[in-house]
């Protein structure tokens, strides 16, 4: 009986998770993972995402991106859990 081609099962591959940097709710900047996503978040975008410092997305969280600088070289996201807010 055949299962399947074995080459085919080894190159479904999940893609790399898009990781940023992110001040929530302005705390410190720490690693987002984001999810659902493959680019990173625009000015006033919805997106959902968990700390990277959580394995399981069980604590992740809907935020918008209020505003986006540059610390060290590397862009940050200043973002809000509060969604309801401005469109």
């Amino acid at each position: 009986m055949k299962r399947g081609n074995v080459s085919t099962r080894e190159t479904k591959t999940k893609p790399e998770p898009l990781i940023i940097r992110a001040r929530i709710n302005s705390g410190e900047p720490e690693p987002i993972r984001m999810l659902r996503s493959t680019k990173a978040p625009e000015l006033d975008e919805i997106f959902r995402g968990v700390p990277k410092r959580f394995r399981t997305n069980l604590f992740q969280k809907t935020l918008r991106v209020v505003s986006i600088s540059k610390e060290k070289g590397i862009n940050v996201f200043h973002c809000t859990t509060d969604v309801t807010g401005k469109r």
